[in-house]
């Protein structure tokens, strides 16, 4: 058991200085029960050792079997601790039901990390359809990887993604009742077809309402669609513009009715002189079944093109080496990266030099994507660090740091990196300033309070 050497210290250096050589991976701090039991593990362990010091010997054996048993149940609370470390949980199902459909709908909801540490930070919505388990997966896994502050990557900005499992998917996705296939037109399994409108109402009057009072989102809203579900994705498009801002098109299924899809861009969307958003379109090599399918994609891509809206961008690629089933998951990856462009700070040693080409670089994101963009904290807070303590450049995290606490005066995290910086860099008033301000916002802030003790 550590022991200060330091008698007089309190109880609670003691505590804090027992948690700091105790925890290497057997205790869970975190964890409100395991916090408890260590409190109680560590104060009988102590108090053993004052009483030995005071020769109170009976006492001692009571208290001894006490610590067997409190030594126990720490245990098996590390067991139970390590069993939901070990799990992986990505996100959440769902039912919602629905009048307008006439049935349930299941669907999953990932969060992402930074959803449970900020009270106010919000976010893009990602709506996938055929959204089943392997789907969400695969998206999800996507996402996480494009923003990993951990490994100073930020391609994309956190979103929140919504998977929506199908039940009818041929009635769900198609605009029109055709049981037509290319040059087939008695395909037994498009015969419910033609209800996209329903499930565009579906998605408008109760999924997304759902959505937007149960999280905290941005009323910007991204579609990722492939085959059927890329058809419904231009159809919303087309017909209900205002729906989604952003479309990820996986090679949808130009060949509906005939190329519904096709004819009815060409009437719509020259008339359309206001359109807002940013489209982009992946094609799979399809050549071995029917050349209609490349030649359709790149008539509608057109379309966009002559568009005269303001705010209408697109792209559009044609992925070789995929086919119809293996095109999603680069066409998802590359989607990702037009539809938030520009997004990620290219490179790092401008930031090292310049501090406020950070603030700069988000405000021609925001320009761009149509809404407003902070820096994000964490991200911050890891550049931060890393000017501190990987190059050694405490005048230079400074100014990181207080971009940190501009657009986060409420986190104590931000002051806590600003003061760290001030320390090192040695202005030791401005790094009282910080653990000041910090007990402004946490009067019980411990660390804030031990720092102070040691400036003095």
């Amino acid at each position: 058991i550590y022991t200060p050497n330091n008698v007089k210290s309190t109880r609670y250096d003691r505590y804090a200085a027992f948690l700091k050589t105790y925890d290497k991976g057997k205790i869970n701090p975190t964890r409100s029960d395991s916090l408890i039991i260590v409190k109680r593990f560590y104060y009988i362990s102590v108090e053993i050792i004052e009483l030995r010091l005071a020769g109170h010997y009976q006492k001692l054996k009571k208290l001894k079997y006490i610590l067997i048993t409190t030594f126990f149940l720490l245990n098996s609370s590390n067991l139970f601790s390590q069993t939901i470390e070990n799990s992986i949980s990505i996100g959440k199902k769902h039912v919602i039901e629905s009048s307008i459909l006439g049935e349930d709908r299941s669907y999953y909801v990932y969060l992402p990390s930074s959803y449970y540490t900020s009270q106010t930070k919000r976010y893009i919505v990602i709506y996938v359809f055929d959204g089943n388990k392997s789907k969400f997966h695969e998206v999800t896994g996507i996402v996480q990887s494009m923003n990993s502050i951990s490994n100073l990557k930020m391609q994309i900005p956190e979103v929140i993604v919504v998977s929506v499992e199908n039940t009818d998917r041929v009635r769900d996705f198609t605009p029109t009742n055709s049981l037509n296939y290319l040059d087939q037109e008695d395909v037994a399994s498009f015969g419910t077809s033609g209800k996209a409108n329903d499930f565009m109402s579906f998605i408008e009057q109760e999924l997304m309402p759902k959505i937007d009072t149960t999280y905290r989102t941005i009323s910007k809203n991204m579609v990722i669609g492939h085959s059927l579900g890329g058809l419904f994705a231009i159809h919303s498009l087309l017909e209900k513009p205002s729906l989604f801002d952003y479309y990820i098109l996986i090679d949808p299924s130009w060949f509906w009715d005939h190329n519904y899809i096709g004819k009815r861009a060409k009437e719509v969307l020259p008339r359309k002189t206001d359109l807002n958003a940013r489209v982009y379109i992946s094609l799979a090599n399809n050549f071995a079944e029917d050349d209609r399918h490349y030649k359709w994609g790149q008539e509608f891509n057109k379309i966009l093109e002559n568009n005269t809206s303001s705010s209408l961008y697109s792209k559009i690629r044609y992925f070789e080496d995929e086919k119809h089933l293996t095109v999603p998951l680069p066409g998802t990856y590359y989607g990702l990266r037009y539809i938030f462009e520009g997004f990620e700070i290219s490179d790092f040693n401008e930031i090292f030099e310049t501090p406020s080409v950070i603030s700069k670089h988000y405000e021609k994101v925001s320009k761009k994507l149509g809404m407003e963009i902070i820096p994000d904290e964490n991200y911050v807070n890891a550049l931060g660090y890393a000017a501190l303590y990987g190059r050694n450049l405490p005048n230079i995290a400074i100014s990181i740091f207080e971009i940190n606490t501009i657009n986060h005066p409420l986190s104590v995290n931000a002051w806590d990196g600003l003061a760290q910086s001030y320390r090192v860099f040695g202005d030791i008033e401005q790094a009282r300033k910080c653990y000041d301000k910090i007990l402004s916002l946490d009067s019980n802030n411990m660390n804030a309070k031990t720092k102070l003790e040691e400036l003095k």
